[in-house]
């Protein structure tokens, strides 16, 4: 399922009201190692803000606002404050999940690894021992 995310600030510049907004592909945006520290930019580029304007400091000057979180994003989303951090977390739990859960139909044929929990347990810990490797 796509991970998405609106966002969008509300501002007014030489007397005229701003409302830049972009949908966000949170997993994409992840997959490039990005951090939320990065949508600012994304915003304003998205929007044709200059990066080195008057106007875009305006835009830094305002609190972003999200709304219409997509596929897991959504438990992460709470009165237009987004948990980031919490949502990349369960993110990469998620794919871990998956990952894990393949090797385990294709090398054990175990269809439904949930119920297996010490099954799935050791070949997660597994997994992640790999991947520090």
């Amino acid at each position: 399922m796509k991970n998405s995310i609106t966002i969008s600030a509300e501002f007014y510049f030489k007397g005229e009201k701003l409302s830049p907004s972009m949908v966000i592909d949170l997993d994409a945006h992840i997959e490039k190692q990005q951090t939320v520290e990065s949508f600012l930019p994304l915003l304003a580029r998205n929007n044709n803000m200059d990066l080195f304007s008057y106007e875009y400091e305006m835009l830094q000057a305002e609190e972003l606002v999200f709304t219409d979180a997509q596929g897991l994003a959504k438990a992460f989303l709470n009165d237009g404050y987004f948990d980031f951090e919490g949502f990349e977390q369960a993110w990469r739990e998620e794919r871990i999940a998956e990952s894990v859960a393949k090797i385990a139909k294709e090398h054990l044929d175990v269809d439904e690894l949930s119920l297996q929990p010490e099954l799935k347990a050791a070949l997660t810990e597994a997994f992640k021992l790999g991947q520090q490797s």
